[in-house]
Formats: C-alpha cells, structure tokens, sequence
C-alpha cells in the first residue's frame, strides 16, 4: 500500500476529524461506510496508483471522537463533515466516493451542494435509501452450495428479528456470521478483509444513522439529487448479497447524468474481491 499521512480537520461542531491521505495524484475524497473507521476501504484496489486517497474516520470511529449530541451521528450532519474536509483542502470543487453508507452521506451532500461535487462515485449504494434491492434473495440463493450457507441464512433472520432491546454482542454475533455473504468469494483475502470489521464497526453510530429512525426520510434528500450536475458513477458487485444490483440502476436513475456499472465476481466490497477490475472502471471515470 502507498505512503500515508495522518491529518485532522474541524468539522461544524468542533469535532476533529481524523483522516490520512494515501498515493499521489488528484485528491479523492472517501466516506466510509458503517458507519465505521476508514481502513477497510485500504487504497482502493491500487486506485492510489492515480489518485491522492483522503480516508476519513466516521463520528465515533477510528481516530474521530463521538459528538456529544448523538443526533449528530445521522447522515445530514455526516454530509456537513463532508464540506469540512473540502474546506480544509482549500478547493472550491471535490472529487468524491461514498461506499455503501457513505454513498448516502455523499449523495447528499452532493444534492445539498451541487456546486462543490466535480464528480461523484457511489459503490454499493444500499436500497433502504436509493431503492431496489430486490434482488437479494436471489443473489444469495444463487450460493445456496456454499458451506455457510445455511449460517448466513439463519443469521439474516436473526438480524430481521433484532430491536433496540439487543446487545451489541448479539448484533455483532451475528453480523460476524452474515459476513461471508458480503463478499463474492470467502477465500483468505476476503476472511482477513472481514476479521477486522468489529474493531472498526461503531454499533452506536449505525443505530444512529437514520436519525429518528423514519425510513421515509429519504423522501426528503432524494428529489435533491435529480439537480446534481456532475458526472456520477455507480459501481456493486455482481455477486453483492448485502445490497444486491439492482440498488444500482435505482441509484443511477435518481442523477441526471449517471452510469451504473457492476463488477465480476465481486460482493459488497469490490475493491477486495476484484481489485483491477474496480480500481481501472473508477479511475477511467475519474479522468474524463
């Protein structure tokens, strides 16, 4: 992996957001998913090679504190942390890429301030808030001969069933167990990728991401996007049974100038399963 280097900027509260720069080459700005800390996003399948990575820490994660309000963990306030970091760049326009909970935090911002987005990389984009996702099921049927089959199967139920009453030990119990289907492989590199998640995984934040919790809340950002100029590129994976495919056409449709496409053999995280193939579709995006 590239060089880092680790930096802080003030965000709109006085949080300090913690983030590392990784590579050479124009600045991209990513937003994790989780929320949680930025290292599982790595560089990207190699996307250093071309780009200036800027990786930051979620509220509550990794190197960034928790707010004191946990209301500040919803993803409005994660699309203001967003215009901190383009402030502190000193730049009137940002590249950037959001992953799976990250691309609502940057589709927002980016509906909110169309003025500061050049280009915008949505991977994995999730259903609850872009639409689609039907294709889950059938996403995950399709592995029906894999050997933790049967554990995913029941952990999904488990996770359908879990409230606000449930310990984190639980949720985490059996997020641990759901996991193989994140990926479009479960071989070593994707077990090593996934064993670190629950040190960079904030349950607070998750639980407070939404919110008041209102799944209609969506209703209020989408028609926002439909006023976004800049280019948008939408990458899943073709194997994702997390958030499925067809999340991505919904996601696509909701931008005026929008692409989708869908990696080979990879899950939720492209850039593990399929590391070229991902790393050379948004890097040819990104120099247009």
């Amino acid at each position: 992996m590239a060089t880092s280097t680790h930096h802080t900027a003030r965000t709109f509260d006085g949080t300090e957001l913690a983030f590392e720069t990784i590579g050479s080459g124009p600045p991209l700005v990513l937003v994790p998913g989780g929320p949680r800390d930025s290292r599982y996003l790595e560089d990207l399948g190699g996307l250093a090679e071309s780009h200036t990575l800027i990786r930051y820490d979620a509220r509550g994660t990794g190197g960034t504190p928790a707010p004191a309000d946990p209301a500040k963990y919803a993803y409005p306030s994660l699309a203001r942390d967003v215009d901190a970091l383009r402030t502190h760049l000193g730049t009137e326009a940002i590249d950037v890429l959001g992953h799976s909970a990250g691309a609502v935090v940057a589709a927002v911002y980016a509906g909110h301030h169309p003025d500061r987005v050049s280009r915008l990389v949505l991977v994995a984009p999730g259903p609850d808030f872009f639409g689609g996702g039907e294709d889950v099921g059938d996403l995950l049927e399709r592995r029906s001969g894999e050997p933790w089959f049967g554990e995913v199967v029941s952990a999904a139920q488990g996770l359908a069933q879990a409230g606000p009453e449930s310990s984190p030990e639980e949720v985490f119990a059996l997020l641990d167990r759901y996991v193989p289907a994140a990926y479009g492989a479960w071989e070593e590199r994707q077990r090593a990728h996934a064993a670190t998640q629950r040190t960079q995984f904030s349950l607070e934040a998750w639980k407070h991401f939404h919110g008041n919790g209102d799944r209609t809340e969506p209703e209020r950002f989408l028609p926002t996007l439909g006023q976004v100029p800049a280019p948008v590129l939408v990458v899943t994976g073709a194997a994702d049974a997390l958030t499925g495919v067809s999340a991505g056409d919904a996601t696509a449709a909701r931008f005026p100038s929008a692409k989708h496409v869908s990696i080979p053999g990879a899950g939720h995280y492209p850039w593990v399963d399929n590391p070229r193939g991902f790393s050379s579709v948004v890097a040819e995006f990104l120099a247009r």
